[in-house]
């Protein structure tokens, strides 16, 4: 046998053992909280990883009725021995860790280790009206929640540190240009590049009879001079972002000029709550090095959300029912495809 011949036979085996690994893998979950006392700041999150344990179905008991169907997980379950790669997940604005569960079991079952964080102040059961305007602090959580897992004794030995990569949609997506080095400049709010849409507070903003300078408050204002341009993580290599949002807060090459990271950005044509125009494609116009792949007129904003039960489009269709002409699944599949290929290239 020649050394060619050995070579092949030496390939052969090694890809039919590394796809052997990743066969039959479970979803094992942990669920901690994190506290950044330096900001008084709770970080609920959820860590997901790849198990070869074995799920055990248990007896059905009366569920409460969720709006969006959910993934099947091993809570507290073994992890995989190999250096794996990580993934930060960022959730839109007053969603929270579970909204991209979709995104999350596939990304698993490649491999990856997932950690989602809900976003202090801006998530669905924790909304104060401050927290959804002090974008830059959500990056700042991301990096806390970093720092945290790769010190755990759980984790640690376990992620390849030189892998990580970032995931956010629509307040999510802004969120992990600003960790790539983007920054919003506050100062000049009212542009040819600020929609109708955008000039209105999002529909996930709390009822409240607080009255707030969005301008003036000191907590704000002092938020972002001490955090709006140093939030940028060279440790996260690569970021896929859905929807992104804030691109009105973006007005020249200067305050993406430091983003020398891959960014994929994906969303649809026919999104009514962060438009392509201002959103998607101005960002692609203003990053280098960007790519941009955009569903047809039909995808709206919120197809990037878990798929919905029957209860939830009851509840609320105004996230949950898409056009007649589009299947939330296979958008799911679409991205989820194009996600992949991105962090293999990238990572």
């Amino acid at each position: 046998m020649n050394i060619f011949s050995t070579a092949i036979i030496t390939i052969i085996l090694f890809t039919s053992c590394s796809s052997e690994k990743y066969k039959n893998i479970q979803v094992g979950q942990k669920s901690v909280t994190y506290i950044d006392e330096s900001r008084n700041r709770p970080l609920v999150t959820e860590i997901w990883y790849p198990t070869h344990d074995d799920f055990v179905k248990k007896d059905s008991v009366s569920k409460k009725e969720t709006l969006f169907k959910t993934i099947e997980t091993i809570p507290n379950a073994s992890l995989l021995g190999d250096k794996l790669p990580l993934l930060l997940v960022s959730h839109g604005t007053g969603g929270n860790r579970f909204s991209l569960t979709w995104f999350v079991e596939k990304m698993v079952k490649e491999g990856y280790i997932v950690v989602s964080v809900d976003h202090y102040g801006n998530s669905t059961d924790n909304k104060l009206p401050r927290e959804f305007v002090k974008w830059w602090e959500r990056a700042i959580d991301i990096q806390y929640v970093l720092n945290t897992v790769l010190e755990d004794e759980f984790f640690k030995k376990k992620i390849d540190i030189t892998k990580i990569g970032g995931v956010g949609f629509s307040l999510g997506g802004y969120t992990n240009i600003a960790l790539a080095g983007g920054y919003v400049d506050r100062n000049k709010r009212e542009t040819d590049n600020t929609s109708d849409v955008e000039r209105k507070a999002p529909p996930e903003f709390p009822n409240t009879d607080e009255v707030i300078d969005f301008e003036k408050d000191s907590l704000i204002v002092s938020s972002y001079i001490k955090y709006k341009d140093k939030v940028k993580d060279k440790r996260i290599k690569a970021f896929f972002v859905m929807s992104p949002a804030i691109g009105f807060g973006f007005h020249s090459k200067k305050q993406t000029q430091s983003i020398t990271a891959p960014i994929c950005i994906v969303a649809g044509k026919g999104d009514t709550n962060t438009p392509v125009k201002q959103n998607a494609l101005h960002y692609h116009n203003l990053i280098p090095t960007s790519e941009v792949h955009l569903f047809d007129e039909n995808v709206d904003h919120y197809v990037f959300l878990n798929e919905p039960t029957e209860f939830g489009k009851k509840i609320i269709p105004a996230i949950t029912i898409d056009h007649p002409k589009v299947n939330r699944k296979e958008i799911h599949k679409k991205t989820l495809n194009l996600a992949v290929d991105f962090f293999k290239k990238n990572l």
